[in-house]
């Protein structure tokens, strides 16, 4: 069995150029420091290391929102709220475990809330506002992006008010395993991000719901005319994503051991868009790609680790990165994409009149 691969195609792909820009910005890395590239394994913690595994680790709480922002933008809307519900389901984990702060503000390894009701509170909370936002886009027809930036506005407040506006720390061993620990050699969080990648693309390739979301985002009035609850389809969506910040919550508060009102998850829903979006989904609603987000993902964390790694200032992380991020749109973009198809296009007719002569 011959399995045939149309070139004009692939490079017309949002993922192949993607995945262009980040060997190239791997390359670099390579070319200027080759340790870069270097992976040890740890006896003690019984973990790999190395940029390359950082990078991934470091990822997986913009991957794991990014996975549900790419259901969200396909049906043509967007969430501000992401980074409000980080530091919502923080706070919330936090204060369950210590409601015992005011007796006793040492942190200790225990919880005086069973772990399982920490999880499941943390994650719950965080399906509520989602399901809010949901219900707000669906039902009252409000535009995504104002319905989502009340809750922008508000989550921090809601956290605020949940830890007295107090931060409360832990070194509860089993919450930092959700950061810390580590499976097959690999940190926690990579595990964690594989495992719902795995839950989504099933989810929505394996079940008309991604057909259903595809349909619903290039055009709405169709899909309810044919049939489709389109209302529904959008309120689960929203619900999704919800819990996904949750869990990236979880995976944030873990790995500083307390909550963070006020920096938990800053940016992240800029940081989950433009994944989605350099992963090939895009804004106008329609077609989208899991994987691509993922690839998405892992470049804008590869450009901060390139950035840190190679001591630029602070200052400039944004803007470095942002430059980096428009070349990969520019890269994306379809005139570029079209140029390209159409110059391999014209080789393979060059070539095969060479040949014919």
């Amino acid at each position: 069995m011959k399995i045939k691969f149309n070139t004009q195609t692939i490079l017309k792909s949002k993922i192949t150029w993607a995945i262009v820009a980040e060997m190239l910005i791997l390359l670099v890395c390579l070319i200027i420091r080759p340790e870069f590239f270097q992976i040890s394994y740890q006896p003690s913690t019984g973990m790999l290391y190395g940029s390359i595994i950082d990078i991934l680790n470091r990822s997986s709480e913009i991957t794991i929102i990014a996975l549900g922002m790419t259901l969200v933008i396909a049906l043509a809307g967007t969430d501000l709220s992401v980074g409000a519900l980080v530091a919502l389901s923080g706070a919330m984990a936090l204060k369950l475990m210590r409601w015992d702060m005011g007796q006793y503000p040492t942190a200790g390894d225990y919880t005086v809330t069973p772990m399982i009701w920490v999880i499941l509170a943390a994650i719950g909370i965080c399906l509520l506002f989602g399901s809010f936002n949901g219900l707000m886009v669906s039902r009252f027809g409000m535009q995504p992006i104002i319905a989502t930036l009340v809750l922008m506005v508000a989550g921090r407040g809601v956290a605020q008010i949940i830890t007295n506006g107090r931060q409360m720390t832990t070194d509860f061993t089993p919450f930092k395993f959700i950061s810390q620990g580590s499976v097959l050699f690999l940190p926690m969080p990579i595990i964690i991000t594989a495992v719902i990648f795995i839950l989504m693309a099933v989810f929505t390739r394996k079940t008309a719901f991604g057909m259903f979301v595809e349909s619903v985002g290039i055009n709405r009035n169709a899909s309810r005319v044919s049939g489709l609850n389109s209302s529904m389809i959008i309120f689960v969506a929203y619900a999704i994503i919800g819990v996904l910040a949750g869990i990236s919550g979880l995976i944030y508060a873990s790995r500083i051991g307390q909550n963070d009102s006020n920096n938990a998850g800053i940016n992240y829903e800029m940081d989950a868009i433009l994944a989605v979006v350099i992963g090939g989904t895009s804004m106008s609603g329609g077609k989208f790609s899991l994987t691509g987000t993922v690839i998405g993902s892992i470049i804008i964390r590869t450009i901060i680790t390139f950035v840190y790694y190679f001591g630029v200032a602070a200052e400039a992380t944004m803007a470095f990165k942002a430059l980096i991020v428009l070349v990969v749109i520019i890269l994306q973009s379809e005139p570029v994409r079209r140029f390209m198809s159409k110059r391999k296009h014209a080789r393979k007719l060059e070539v095969g009149g060479e040949m014919h002569g």
